[in-house]
C-alpha cells in the first residue's frame, strides 16, 4: 500500500524528516507499524523545491528498496528545500519500474499516493478517454496513481489554479471515480491518500468506499521540527502560528501525542502561511 511523508515549512534538510526520525520513512520501507503491508521495498522518490532556482521540483526515483541505496542517503544529506516529498512504494498496479515510481510531476505540481482504485483495469479505457490530451500526455508509466493525477490535472488545469480549486478538483477526481466504478459495476474498494503541491501549499485527500477500513494518515504541525536528545519532534508553534508542517502515512516520533489523525472520508489542504483546512466530503 506504500507510505509517504510530505513537509511544508522552513527550509529543512531532507534527511531530517525521511531519516532521522524514530520510525522514519526509510524504517517504514523496511517495516510499515501502521500497515498491513509491512515491506515496502519496491522503489521510492523524492521530490523538492528549490524557489531560488526555478518553481518546478527536483525529481529523484529509484526502483531499489530506500533502505539499500546510497544515492539516496548522498542526496537527502544535501538538500535543504521548503517543501518535499517522500515515497516508499508497494507495488500493486504497474512494474518495477522508474515510471512508475512516485512523486509524479507536471510543470511545478508534485503529486504522490498511497492506496488503490477499486477496479482500476475494468475502468481504466473509460477513464482514459476522459482525460484532457494535455493531462494525458503526463502519464508515463503503469499506474492507478498517475492516472489519477491525469484525472485531476484535467479538472485544475481548466481552473484558475487557486488552493480552492485544488480541493475542488479532488471533490471531482472521486465523483468521476465513483461514477465509472459504478457503471461499470466494480465492488472492489478504493482507499485513496493523496496529495498534491505546487511548493508552496499542499492539497490532499484521505478516503476510502470501505466506511470500516481507512488508510493511516496524520498531521504534525508548530514552529520547527528538531532534532535533540530525546529524538525528533516539532516544537510548538508560537502565538498559535505554524511554521512547518508534516504530512505521513505513519507518526516517525515517539512524541506521538504532538500528532493528530487526519480526519477520514475528507479533502484538506496546508495553505501558505501552514494554515491546516480540512472540510469532509
Amino acid at each position: 500500500m506504500c507510505r509517504f511523508i510530505a513537509y511544508l515549512g522552513k527550509p529543512l534538510l531532507i534527511n531530517d524528516v525521511i531519516s532521522k526520525p524514530k520510525d522514519s520513512l526509510i524504517k517504514q520501507s523496511v517495516h510499515a507499524l501502521e500497515s498491513d503491508v509491512k515491506l515496502n521495498g519496491d522503489g521510492f522518490g523524492i521530490g523538492w523545491y528549490n524557489p531560488s532556482v526555478t518553481n518546478k521540483p527536483g525529481v529523484f526515483v529509484s526502483i531499489l528498496p530506500a533502505w539499500n541505496d546510497l544515492n539516496l542517503r548522498n542526496i537527502s544529506h544535501q538538500i535543504v528545500s521548503p517543501c518535499f516529498f517522500g515515497h516508499v512504494r508497494a507495488a500493486e498496479e504497474g512494474s518495477v519500474t522508474h515510471d512508475n515510481c512516485h512523486p509524479f510531476h507536471y510543470k511545478h505540481y508534485m503529486f504522490m499516493h498511497n492506496g488503490g482504485i477499486g477496479g482500476y483495469k475494468k475502468i481504466k479505457q473509460a477513464l482514459f478517454a476522459l482525460l484532457s490530451e494535455e493531462a494525458f500526455l503526463q502519464i508515463h508509466g503503469h499506474t492507478d496513481s498517475e492516472a489519477m493525477f491525469a484525472l485531476w490535472l484535467t479538472c485544475f488545469l481548466k481552473t484558475k489554479k487557486t488552493l480552492a480549486d485544488m480541493l475542488a478538483c479532488w471533490r471531482e477526481t472521486l465523483k468521476i471515480l465513483e461514477g465509472l466504478q459504478a457503471e461499470y459495476g466494480v465492488n472492489q474498494p478504493s482507499y485513496i491518500n493523496a496529495l498534491v503541491t505546487d511548493g508552496e501549499e499542499i492539497s490532499g485527500v484521505r478516503y476510502s468506499t470501505d466506511p470500516d477500513y481507512f488508510l493511516s494518515l496524520h498531521f504534525l504541525a508548530g514552529r520547527e521540527f528538531v532534532h535533540t536528545k530525546e529524538g525528533c519532534h516539532m516544537l510548538p508553534a508560537k502565538f498559535g502560528r505554524n511554521d512547518a508542517v508534516i504530512i505521513s502515512s505513519e507518526i516517525v516520533t515517539a512524541h506521538k501525542n504532538e500528532w493528530r489523525e487526519v480526519e477520514k472520508q475528507a479533502v484538506f489542504s496546508v495553505d501558505r502561511h501552514k494554515v491546516i483546512s480540512t472540510e469532509s466530503l
